[in-house]
């Protein structure tokens, strides 16, 4: 009887300092600091109208590129249609410009044909009226001058009016392209009056019905996005064994009945601490040593978001479970 009694407290102890070997030599760190994550966009009309058709309800998973909802677009309508009026009004000045350039050059080309031939009379004339006796009187003299000065003028008027129908020209087409510009700017006010989901996810925080008259910029709804992983805050004692790659075990308090598995993506590039509103500042004061925690970014195995993607949303608790050294195979 005393015999086996000391088997079986043998056994016992022998079993103890297993458990407590085990224990030791399992280098698995825990935190309860941990949450679920992701990125939530808010979703803003980019011009002010009034909602005419809604397309989303709450909750509803979206792709990027759908049509979340619908401005009423009769006033950009009108905004299209008079940029395409501006636009014809300035073509229709630059048409009227080259036949003011086109009248001009034809009225330079005439005045040079009669500045030379004034010019030609003149000589003669002078020639005449210098003779003895004279061929010509002084009057008619006078009238070939006169006439020759005329011409001078004629042709500098001329290239005055070509210069100006130049210059009206020129801004004509400046008024075209800025009218093409306006042109331009209205079709894509007119093309914003769709408001477009940026990315795939769930719509949440729906603040918008239809028949409200909305602002740009204005945020409508949030969509949250499908890409969703886990932050956990482990001690910096806890880091030692963790590194990118790392398989981390993962419960969510709201998912009771399932495990997660993922692994280590990064590390953030600061403690917790250094991000708050007031660092600390240890160089003032009594220095209280205290344990800082550092965010550890883990991502979902794609089975594990392919299976519980609608359950898992952003803010829920989380306990994460890594294993020293504990790497996925590649």
């Amino acid at each position: 009887m005393k015999h086996a009694l000391r088997i079986i407290g043998g056994l016992l102890v022998l079993g103890t300092l297993a458990v407590l070997l085990f224990f030791w030599l399992d280098r698995t760190e825990t935190t309860t600091d941990a949450y679920v994550t992701g990125r939530i966009h808010p979703v803003a009309p980019r011009v002010t109208g009034t909602v005419q058709v809604l397309r989303v309800n709450d909750n509803q998973h979206v792709k990027a590129g759908d049509v979340l909802l619908e401005l009423d677009t009769r006033d950009f309508d009108v905004a299209v249609e008079q940029a395409r009026a501006e636009i014809e009004r300035a073509r229709g000045q630059v048409a009227s410009a080259e036949a003011q350039i086109a009248e001009a050059s034809a009225a330079i080309v005439a005045a040079a044909a009669s500045t030379r031939k004034t010019a030609l009379d003149l000589r003669r004339a002078d020639e005449l009226v210098n003779e003895t006796p004279r061929g010509i009187s002084r009057q008619e003299f006078d009238a070939a001058r006169a006439a020759a000065d005329a011409a001078v003028a004629n042709a500098s008027s001329a290239n005055a009016r070509k210069v100006a129908a130049t210059a009206a020209r020129a801004s004509a087409v400046a008024q075209v392209a800025t009218a093409e510009a306006a042109l331009h700017n209205a079709q894509l006010a007119y093309g914003y009056t769709k408001v477009i989901a940026p990315v795939g996810g769930y719509v949440g925080k729906r603040t918008v019905e239809v028949g409200a008259r909305v602002n740009a910029g204005q945020t409508l709804l949030a969509i949250v996005s499908d890409d969703v992983w886990v932050v956990a805050n482990f001690k910096e004692t806890q880091l030692r064994g963790i590194r990118p790659g790392t398989v981390a075990h993962m419960t969510i308090d709201a998912i009771p009945d399932a495990d997660f598995t993922g692994k280590v993506d990064s590390f953030a590039p600061a403690s917790g601490s250094q991000f708050a509103l007031l660092p600390p500042d240890n160089a003032t004061g009594n220095f209280t040593k205290v344990v800082q925690r550092v965010p550890v970014k883990i991502l979902f195995s794609a089975e594990d978001l392919q299976r519980d993607r609608p359950r898992i949303v952003p803010g829920l608790s989380t306990i994460v479970k890594i294993r020293e050294h504990d790497r996925q195979p590649q």
